[in-house]
């Protein structure tokens, strides 16, 4: 991480002596940015509004030196589609992007473009980067899930519903890093270790994710679920926290989105500093930095959230250990 901080450092310091670019010496700079939330949902309107802030005081101004164009990546592969082409035409400078799936779409049509990817979970995996020192192609970011913290979920899940022996991995392989076979790898090794059972419970449309759980839940008792990190379940995580709920299954969710919306427990690389590296490297970029050389960022914290109504609806207690280490309680 030192290292990584350290090529940074350097990028900035040396591309700073070109100085800062002038409204009238160039056209304004393109950024453009693909969510997979639709643009008036209030965590995009507060990303819009960091983003915007955190450029400014780089010297990039929109209505000035610089525009930027946002685009919700919609909710089938055809509007996915659609909003990669419609960037693409634009002829940005940078493509921000706001998950593996969008990362995944803006590569397959380009591999010219810079793109920064804020949550790719496996960027290696995915074949976005080489590497994460020197990613030695056009895409760069953060991560915040990488494969290894599978075997934490399991043993979080355990923790706080003893139990369970029983674990369902709820997950859309279209739109999961690598199909999921990365994190499977590693679950499947914490699985057999803890001597317990695993199900495969894919899905690919909101209707298959009530039934993929219940029919997981009719097999018997002692049953949790694991969600790997996928932006289907993403956007549908009111329907699935609600789903584990009336199967009354314990789950634990890579995202505090779900537990913000009924769910039990999420467990996820902390995003403090996303919005600032983002900002950082559309600057560097856009005063002729080469994204590839640009190193992949990991989370350098953890946050476990507990959902303590829902814990209480499924007749779980929370234990002292968990009760500590939780970063936040919600009810």
């Amino acid at each position: 991480m030192r290292r990584r901080s350290l090529l940074v450092a350097l990028a900035t310091c040396g591309l700073a002596l070109r100085g800062r670019p002038t409204w009238a010496a160039a056209p304004a700079r393109l950024v453009s940015v693909i969510t997979a939330l639709p643009l008036d949902h209030p965590l995009v309107r507060s990303r819009m509004g960091e983003l915007r802030g955190l450029l400014a005081e780089r010297g990039w101004v929109e209505g000035g030196n610089l525009r930027a164009i946002w685009r919700f990546s919609g909710a089938s592969e055809d509007d996915l589609a659609r909003a990669v082409g419609e960037t693409l035409r634009d002829r940005p400078d940078v493509i921000i992007v706001g998950s593996s799936t969008e990362a995944e779409a803006v590569l397959a049509e380009t591999r010219r473009t810079p793109v920064l990817f804020s949550t790719a979970s496996d960027p290696i995996g995915s074949g976005f980067v080489r590497s994460l020192e020197r990613p030695e192609g056009n895409a760069t970011g953060f991560s915040n899930n990488a494969p290894a913290m599978s075997a934490k979920w399991v043993e979080l899940l355990v923790e706080i519903a003893p139990e369970t022996h029983r674990i369902g991995v709820v997950f859309n392989p279209r739109t999961t890093p690598a199909a999921g076979e990365t994190y499977l790898a590693t679950l499947n090794a914490s699985i057999v270790e803890q001597e317990l059972e695993l199900g495969m419970l894919p899905v690919a449309e909101p209707a298959a994710i009530e039934r993929a759980i219940a029919g997981f839940a009719a097999h018997g008792a002692g049953g949790g679920l694991v969600f790997l990190p996928d932006s289907f379940t993403f956007r549908h995580a009111g329907r699935c926290a609600e789903a584990a709920a009336r199967a009354r299954l314990p789950a634990i969710y890579p995202f505090d989105t779900f537990t913000q919306q009924g769910g039990l427990m999420s467990y996820t690389g902390a995003r403090e500093g996303t919005a600032e590296l983002m900002a950082s490297y559309v600057d560097l970029i856009l005063r002729g930095a080469n994204v590839a050389e640009l190193p992949v960022q990991f989370s350098r914290s953890f946050e476990l959230v507990i959902n303590e109504k829902a814990a209480a609806a499924l007749g779980l207690g929370l234990p002292p250990s968990l009760r500590i280490r939780a970063q936040r309680i919600v009810s």
